[in-house]
This record gives structure tokens, C-alpha cells and sequence, in this order.
């Protein structure tokens, strides 16, 4: 059953400012391919904005337990918490949704709003279970397999995981306390280690739920770790809500993807007194003004900080103000710079104007997800423009379609001659396409560049490295 979230289900807040409200997402107009759009040339990405969340109710207590319950099980009924049922409705920008995922600060996950719901006068079916309920449920069942992988720790390890578990259950969050088992029984931890100063994904966690860790004043430690602990088992559950940061939210969404412990120590960074971390390129992310207390615009504790930032980085030279959201939006050759800050190498990006760019910008997505990378790109939407992360393609009933991420908190696809028809511009990694080519000629594996970011938007930047690449190796 899926109905419209009532306003008692809408996303936790901590401490609401009295002077900001969130703005409805504008009505999308008619589709139109990137060509036309792109015709006067616009110098601002007109951003669009997520819609309000549909409300799952379709949460179900563990069927296998005991010793016939395996981690498959496990993770299988936790997705269907985390990701919600498969949709495959119609979203607002003509896709198909596959998942829409529930918020990570939902206020049902701590016990306000709905909780249950009574269908026994409608369905007939009695009171289904609250995902906070099916949760308490599955750590339940899950118990036996959670000993099983904390056996193979370290001792330190199996005292970290306990301790930011049991941080995730005094807030009262045990949909958190569950992405945390997922993370375990994924591998995920303890986890490699961020890009930056080390230390694991675990340890990282560790530190965010250690008291004598010091955070901004106003900055509920709980709910913050609760919702960082979410959107690293599920990271196409992050939202940017209701503001127009879809371009910097892809790069976080790929980060939590790729790298969750740098992600983990970003977040952990602003979180801090001061505000301020080093990016693997060097450079200083600072938090924004405005974002440590709830502002009313739907987004997660790590994202309202996360992504404000992220959008101050990735904006050029205009200055992006919270309060107003003056200063979002960003197209592809300014991405790259925080694209590149993040990651700490050399990224490459094309704006694509013609029919034949296009082409060859799916090209280029074809020869990245094949080298294991996903693909923040722009595609017209409504009357405006949306970045998305291309995490993959499916072929279904003959019909190839591109499978991604919107920073809406959604899973979609879309046929392959409408994806490309609508693209407006892509970032990527260079190295892959470097590699492919090489690959092709014979050459092997090219060399790792140097983590000192460069950053140049010029199309024949591939052929000219290519052609330095190969006179190198001769």
C-alpha cells in the first residue's frame, strides 16, 4: 500500500528555525530534449527540487529464524526496509522509480508520527508493522548471524561496533542500529580506510559516537550518527530535499558508494567546532552558515551540512547562502572541482550540445561503468536541468535502459535513446577511458596520475593525454 506521507511522517527536526520554511517543489513542465534547452546557452544550471515522499507501509516481520535464518535472508528484508517495495511508478521527470527509498530522519524510525497502520478496516489484514517495529524485529532474528561475524573481528573492532550500536539504540533509532548489522553483514566493516589520515570505516563511526568526541554546539550527536549510519548501508537513500544541490549530492552519493570512511570523516569534519576538513586534493571544506540546526528543508543532519558545503565548492565564484539557496546549481565543468577535490586526481568533464556529443558522452558511460565507475551527469528535466549518478544498465523485454541514482533518494531507470537524448553534460574519471584505449591498443594499464588536481574542462583533454601517455611507454 502506498499513500502520500501525512505531515507527521515528514523527517525528524532537532530545532526548527522560525524564519525559514520549506518551499513545494516547483510543478515540472513539458519535457524537452538537452538541444533545445540548451540553445540560449545558460550560463546557471536551473536546478530542480525533490518532490514530498510517498509512504511505505509494506514492512514485514523476519519469516525464517533461528538456524534456518542466513545473512541472505537477513539483508533481503533489510533492503525491503531500507529501499522500499519496487515501485516502478512513473516519477516526475517521465523515468520509471524502481525504489524510492524512505528517508533517513523519518520521525516514525524514533517512535513520533504513524508508527503502525490499522488496515484491519480496510484490508482486512490487521496493523502492520512500523519500520521502527520491523526493525526491533529483524536485530532480534538477526542476533545469532550478528555473534557469527563479530567473531571473525579483532576485540578493539567488536568494542567499536557495540558502542556505536548502542549509540544508535539510546537515540531510539533501530532502523540505524539495523544499517549498522547491514554494514557488518555486507563487509563493510570494519572497511578500508579514508582517504585522508586513515583510519577505517568502524573507526570512523567510532569517533562520531564517542562522547568525548566535540561537536558544534546545536548538532544533535544521535541523530546525526543515526543518519550517517544510514545513508552509508543504503546510499541511494540520500535526499537533497528541498533545495537545488542535485549536482554536489551525486559526488556524495558516489563517495558513500566508493569510499563510505572518507565520507564517514568529511561528515565527522563539519560536525566539528570548527567546522573545516581537508579534501584529498588539498583543499579546505568549510561548513556553511545556517546548517547546523534544522532549516526546514527535508534533508538528513550529514547532508544539510554535507551538501551545502559540497555546493559552495562546486558553484564557481558565486557564493551559495543557505537561507535563500542563492548560488545552487552547478554545471559540469564546475562539478569538476569539487570532483576533483574530493577525490584528490584529475577528473574530466564535457558540455554536450549536439546530437554526436551525446553519443559520444554514452560512449564514455559505457566504457566507465564497464571500468567499475558511476557517472554524474545532467539531463534535462521539466523546464529545467537534474544531476544524476549512472550506476548501471539492464536490458528488460529488449528495451536497454540506464540505470541511476537520483539525489532524490531514488533508484529509477530510463530508456537508453530518451537518457541520451536529454543529455546535457557528464563528469567522469579520464583513467578509465585512458586504460580502455590502451587496453585496446595493446598497452596494458596506464599510469596513476598524480593526487594534485589540475582542473581543465577542454574537450580534447583525453586525446591529449593519451598521446602524452603513449609517447611515455613508447
Amino acid at each position: 500500500m502506498t499513500v502520500r506521507i501525512p505531515p507527521s511522517s515528514q523527517p525528524r527536526t532537532s530545532q526548527t528555525s522560525k524564519t525559514e520554511t520549506a518551499k513545494a517543489p516547483p510543478k515540472p513542465a513539458e519535457n524537452k530534449v538537452a538541444a533545445e534547452l540548451m540553445k540560449d546557452r545558460m550560463d546557471l544550471f536551473k536546478t530542480v527540487k525533490a518532490p514530498v515522499k510517498q509512504l511505505f507501509n509494506d514492512f514485514k516481520l523476519p519469516e525464517k529464524l533461528g538456524s534456518q535464518r542466513t545473512t541472505e535472508d537477513a539483508l533481503a528484508e533489510m533492503d525491503s526496509l531500507f529501499l522500499g517495495p519496487e515501485t516502478n511508478g512513473s516519477s516526475e521527470g517521465g523515468a520509471t522509480v524502481v525504489r524510492d527509498a524512505p528517508n533517513v530522519n523519518d520521525r516514525r524510525d524514533t517512535g513520533g508520527g504513524l508508527g503502525g497502520i490499522d488496515l484491519g478496516g480496510v484490508l482486512g489484514k490487521g496493523k502492520t508493522p512500523s519500520r521502527k517495529e520491523a526493525s526491533e524485529a529483524q536485530l532480534e532474528a538477526n542476533a545469532a548471524l550478528e555473534q557469527e561475524q563479530l567473531a571473525k573481528m579483532s576485540p578493539e573492532d567488536r568494542a567499536r561496533y557495540e558502542a556505536v550500536k548502542q549509540s544508535c539504540l539510546d537515540a531510539g533509532d533501530p532502523v540505524a542500529a539495523l544499517s549498522l548489522q547491514k554494514l557488518l553483514f555486507e563487509g563493510k566493516l570494519p572497511g578500508e580506510e579514508a582517504l585522508v589520515g586513515g583510519g577505517t570505516l568502524l573507526e570512523q563511526l567510532a569517533t562520531a559516537a564517542d562522547p568525548n568526541t566535540p561537536m558544534v554546539e546545536g548538532l544533535d550527536r544521535g541523530a546525526f550518527l543515526c543518519d550517517l549510519v544510514q545513508e552509508l548501508a543504503t546510499p541511494s537513500a540520500i535526499n537533497q530535499g528541498s533545495v537545488g544541490t542535485c549536482a554536489p549530492t551525486t559526488i556524495a552519493i558516489d563517495l558513500a558508494m566508493q569510499n563510505p570512511a572518507e565520507y564517514a570523516r568529511i561528515a565527522l569534519g563539519l560536525a566539528s567546532p570548527s567546522g573545516e576538513v581537508e579534501l584529498a586534493g588539498g583543499q579546505t571544506l568549510e561548513r556553511e552558515a545556517g546548517t547546523v540546526l534544522d532549516d526546514g528543508k527535508g534533508r538528513s543532519n550529514v547532508q544539510r551540512l554535507m551538501g551545502s558545503a559540497f555546493m559552495e565548492m562546486a558553484n564557481g565564484d558565486r557564493n551559495y547562502i543557505n537561507s535563500t539557496e542563492q548560488g545552487d546549481g552547478a554545471w559540469s565543468n564546475d562539478l569538476d572541482v569539487l570532483y576533483e577535490a574530493v577525490w584528490g586526481r584529475t577528473m574530466s568533464d564535457k558540455r554536450l550540445l549536439t546530437a554526436e556529443q551525446r553519443a559520444g558522452a554514452m560512449d564514455i558511460i559505457d566504457t566507465q561503468l564497464a571500468a567499475g565507475r558511476n557517472v554524474p551527469v545532467a539531463v534535462s528535466w521539466g523546464d529545467g536541468y537534474h544531476k544524476l549518478l549512472v550506476t548501471g544498465t539492464e536490458t528488460i523485454d529488449g528495451q536497454e535502459y540506464i540505470k541511476y541514482i537520483n539525489p532524490w533518494g531514488r533508484e529509477e531507470r530510463m530508456p537508453r535513446e530518451e537518457f541520451e537524448a536529454r543529455l546535457a553534460d557528464i563528469n567522469y574519471d579520464p583513467r578509465a577511458q585512458l586504460q580502455a584505449i590502451l587496453g585496446g591498443l595493446g598497452g596494458g594499464s596506464s599510469p596513476q596520475p598524480k593526487p594534485t588536481p589540475s582542473h581543465r574542462s577542454d574537450s580534447d583533454l583525453d586525446r591529449e593525454r593519451l598521446q602524452r601517455y603513449t609517447q611515455v611507454r613508447g
